[in-house]
């Protein structure tokens, strides 16, 4: 749904609300309607839909008591919107925000949580416990460089040359320094787990005026989508039940919809079966046919792949984080405060090959980016154990025809003006709760 769209929603919904009270609205009530529509983050989005649906992140409970569980993650895209590599940069950012809301789930099943937490006054120039600079990963140690470092930069405040300064020269300036306060706290968390049967429940993306867009995910994991992504991985039939209306009728005709879908979802089909859906999409490099047909192929490699991390993710994270703090202070009163805090977090998830029979495409589609005015190729790909199962019954009547003297295959590899001021805040495609 395009800003325009969202607005006018927006207006509607606003003027009917005062209609009921008999309140009338005024153009400047329309105007700050509008701009609150434009300032809302993928965040902001995501939350209320979070709250429309009576869902939180973490363990939620359908009616039949049936339990399933919800994270959230968010990528930002990195490219400018002129860039060439725009639509594959949105692309790097879902795969961010869906590795985001892995990467808790992980968190979840279990974490180890390590502290280190110290405090350190002094007054005058004190050496410090030797065996701890002795230890140069202490902390002791690290808060020691820190006191030597500013000690330095006083020395060369003076002119002088902190490499070839003389111990008298730096205690003469460590004198200066009445006291110093430092204070450092470390957390360190890790995680690693085997993440299976997790799908997009809905996807959001948002490009404020003027500022780096974002994707937002939705993620949902449930016994349901578990059992699915062991017959993926290991084969098995899965029981069948009320019939829907056929998967190609289920995929979003708005491309504006389907330009905001990102990952797989579980569908049922009209016979009652469970099918996994890939949405996959990509840019192409230049303007040239052969760049649209590779830009194709990319897409639906991109909707296969959602169906293999399905199957199955080995996710591991390891987060980071410093708070510290120094005061310092000297014999003129002056008082020197540095915050010196750090946060570095690292996920890192692997899916090992895995042998897939009966992929099939569903969809392919092609949409202007409403702000960058470049063709985004997108590929809707299917997958279920009925599928596999004649998929690999075809490939043995193949394999008989063949002959045990028949050479094995040769796999080859598959060969409008931009608005960049503009806003966009577009929602993909609802996932079936009946499906997870």
């Amino acid at each position: 749904m395009n800003t325009s769209r969202t607005i006018l929603a927006a207006l509607a919904a606003a003027t009917a609300f005062c209609a009921a009270y008999a309140q009338e609205s005024s153009p400047e009530d329309a105007v700050a309607n509008e701009a609150a529509v434009e300032r809302k983050s993928v965040q902001d989005v995501v939350d209320e839909y979070l709250s429309s649906k009576g869902i939180t992140e973490g363990e939620n409970a359908k009616k039949d008591g049936s339990a399933y569980y919800v994270a959230v993650g968010y990528g930002v895209i990195q490219a400018p919107l002129d860039s060439r590599g725009y639509a594959d940069s949105r692309i790097n950012a879902y795969n961010k925000a869906m590795l985001d809301a892995k990467a808790k789930m992980a968190e979840y099943l279990e974490i180890a949580i390590r502290t280190e937490t110290e405090h350190d006054y002094a007054e005058g120039n004190v050496g410090g416990n030797e065996e701890a600079e002795r230890d140069e990963t202490s902390i002791g140690a690290k808060l020691k460089r820190l006191v030597v470092a500013k000690i330095d930069d006083a020395l060369r405040a003076e002119g002088l040359d902190p490499d070839a300064a003389d111990r008298a020269a730096r205690e003469r300036v460590a004198k200066k320094q009445l006291n110093s306060d430092l204070y450092r706290k470390a957390i360190s968390t890790a995680a690693r787990a085997e993440i299976t049967g997790m799908q997009v429940m809905c996807s959001f993306e948002g490009v404020p005026s003027g500022e780096k867009g974002q994707i937002g995910v939705v993620a949902v994991w449930s016994p349901k989508l578990q059992a699915m992504a062991r017959s993926l991985s290991h084969g098995g039939r899965l029981p069948s039940g009320v019939g829907k209306r056929p998967i190609k009728d289920q995929i979003p005709a708005d491309k504006e919809v389907l330009l905001s879908t990102f990952g797989v979802q579980q569908k049922i089909d009209e016979n009652g079966h469970l099918v996994l859906v890939g949405f996959g999409q990509a840019g192409a490099a230049t303007d040239s046919p052969q760049s649209a047909n590779a830009a194709r192929n990319k897409a639906k490699m991109q909707a296969m792949a959602a169906i293999r991390e399905f199957a199955g993710e080995s996710v591991a994270v390891e987060t980071d984080a410093v708070n510290a703090e120094s005061v310092e202070e000297f014999e003129n009163a002056a008082e020197s405060y540095e915050d010196v805090s750090a946060y570095r977090q690292k996920v890192e998830a692997v899916a090992e090959s895995l042998r897939i029979s009966g992929i099939a495409t569903v969809k392919n589609w092609e949409c202007r980016h409403p702000l960058t005015g470049k063709t985004v190729y997108g590929a809707v790909c299917s997958w279920s154990p009925d599928s596999a199962a004649r998929a690999q019954s075809m490939k043995r009547s193949m394999d008989a025809a063949a002959g045990p003297g028949a050479p094995a295959p040769v796999r080859r590899p598959p060969v409008p003006a931009a608005n960049p001021n503009g806003t966009m805040m577009n929602r993909g495609s609802d996932a079936d709760g009946d499906a997870f």
